[in-house]
């Protein structure tokens, strides 16, 4: 239970790291804004969560559940507050990251 925290809050910071990350690419110089600079730290902060997490877990589950999560929530966000579509080969995508972490749970 305490792991699916971590990760959870891992993805958490993630996601608002990328939204603060797609803001300041809007901007005219992305780099010199506040919303960079937000997106690197929210980044940063990860890096507690993550070394929390493989001190029990093998890297490759702990991966494959961070990645789907965050491309499905990611995605999510995408339509929700930016207005991105979705191709069939995109959701065929988001149903394969999935899929993966089925697998890969199979073993655990």
């Amino acid at each position: 239970m305490k792991s699916l925290l971590i990760l959870g809050a891992i993805v958490l910071l993630t996601i608002l790291g990328d939204y603060a990350l797609k803001y300041a690419s809007l901007k005219m110089s992305p780099f010199a804004s506040t919303w960079f600079a937000g997106g690197a730290f929210l980044y940063g902060m990860t890096a507690i969560g993550w070394v929390a997490l493989m001190r029990s877990h093998d890297l490759a589950q702990i991966a494959v559940l961070y990645s789907a999560a965050t491309i499905v929530a990611l995605t999510l966000v995408g339509i929700v507050s930016f207005g991105e579509m979705l191709s069939g080969k995109q959701v065929v995508g988001l149903l394969a990251a999935l899929l993966s972490v089925v697998l890969m749970e199979a073993e655990a």
